[in-house]
């Protein structure tokens, strides 16, 4: 539930803080009135997403092949989580100017529409990037997603609401920092699970892998025993870093060359900036 905590937690927060810069900014120009449709905009951008969700998730229900489902899913959620990853170390810094002149471009053409679509796009971009970076997830345990979600969701749009009241002072820049390096290693699990399942899919239809399936190694850990990849802290450790009791060769190399990468890409943007 942790790992999906954290991905609703910091979408939903990136979500609402571009909701809330471009709502003061209407205010201070004078145009408060086009809040309501920004509002309802984003809270437009919450329904379909859910919708994409759902949606998605009757598309593996009716999946006959699971585990080659599950591996696309992981091979579509992983890029995606990259991008937003770099957006927000590169680009971020600059996060307030964008926002600003967007909703600048909006509220020139004077349109309760063109206010609401902007909303829109700021909500449902985060929206349907959690859908994707839990939809690998949710097929293991949908209860423990679904509540990692709704709490992470919950507990973004407190933080953010409380800093637009101006009632809690944080460094944003600190925030994305370590988010971002928690989520790199969150997309690093999420990769090696995606690289787990289509060899187990591969095996079902008879490839021949070779080595690479070969286990690069099997800790001692019985499947009942907390620290087990599905035990109760084990599978803490694998939603959040990746951890697993035994990993094949190609999952290894994959998982550890993505984090080793990740991080340091990550480490030396912020370090930049």
């Amino acid at each position: 539930m942790l790992a999906r905590l954290l991905i609703a937690f910091r979408e939903a927060f990136e979500a609402v803080l571009l909701v809330t810069i471009a709502t003061a900014y209407l205010k201070r120009i004078g145009k408060a009135y086009l809040v309501r449709p920004l509002i309802i905009g984003g809270l437009i951008g919450v329904l379909l997403s859910i919708v994409a969700g759902l949606i998605l998730y009757y598309i593996y229900g009716i999946a006959e092949e699971k585990a080659l489902v599950e591996a696309i899913g992981a091979f579509v959620a992983v890029p995606v989580l990259t991008s937003v990853i770099y957006w927000m170390a590169v680009k971020g810094k600059r996060i307030k100017q964008k926002v600003e002149l967007k909703a600048e471009e909006a509220a020139k053409k004077g349109s309760s529409i063109s206010v609401a679509s902007l909303g829109f796009v700021f909500v449902f971009r985060e929206g349907i990037e959690t859908v994707l970076f839990t939809l690998p997830l949710i097929f293991s345990d949908p209860g423990g997603t679904l509540a990692g979600v709704s709490i992470g969701t919950l507990a973004g749009l407190i933080l953010a609401y409380l800093i637009y009241l101006g009632s809690l002072r944080m460094s944003l820049r600190k925030f994305f920092f370590v988010t971002s390096v928690l989520l790199v290693f969150i997309a690093s699990g999420i990769l090696g699970y995606g690289i787990h399942e289509l060899i187990e899919y591969g095996e079902e239809v008879g490839w021949d892998l070779g080595i690479w399936a070969i286990y690069v190694y099997r800790l001692p850990i019985e499947k009942y025993h907390p620290l087990h990849d599905k035990g109760i802290i084990g599978s803490i450790l694998a939603a959040l870093f990746g951890y697993a009791t035994k990993m094949e060769l190609l999952r290894f190399m994959f998982q550890l060359t993505y984090l080793v990468v990740g991080l340091a890409l990550v480490i030396y943007a912020y370090r930049k900036r």
